[in-house]
């Protein structure tokens, strides 16, 4: 799979996503604050994997005590504490944009008109790199 197909198959995904939202907003309008909805379903889901991830390292540290491969209890111990530090990063994230949706909106529509810059210099990049067969001279 080239980059431009990962590119094209997340442009699909994503409003697959935003389509249960759109479709239900019949008398309601599809704002910020259905956006910041879907990151506190995502807050939640990650708070139950921090605590998976935490609790499964933990067990496999004291089942493992005397052998050698303790650290992938400590690996996993790890990979606990780093979603719950991101959990408690995107928990601020989120409050402050409800406080200030004003901001938020404006922060997407800059990060969504950036990567679209950077798309279409990546597109531009690679268009430039195809060689032209070199034309036979004329005698």
């Amino acid at each position: 799979m080239t980059r431009s197909s990962h590119w094209l198959a997340l442009s699909a995904v994503v409003p697959a996503l935003l389509l249960p939202y759109i479709a239900s907003a019949q008398g309601t309008s599809f704002d910020f604050t259905h956006i910041i909805g879907l990151f506190n379903i995502f807050v939640g889901l990650m708070l139950t994997a921090a605590f998976l991830f935490y609790g499964a390292g933990f067990t496999v540290y004291i089942v493992r005590m005397g052998t050698v491969h303790r650290d992938e209890g400590i690996r996993l111990m790890e990979k606990g504490v780093i979603i719950l530090f991101v959990l408690v990063v995107l928990t601020g994230l989120v409050k402050f944009f409800q406080s200030h949706p004003s901001y938020g909106t404006f922060l997407i529509s800059a990060i969504i008109t950036i990567a679209i810059v950077v798309i279409i210099i990546i597109i531009a990049a690679q268009s430039g790199d195809e060689k032209k067969p070199a034309r036979p001279e004329r005698g």
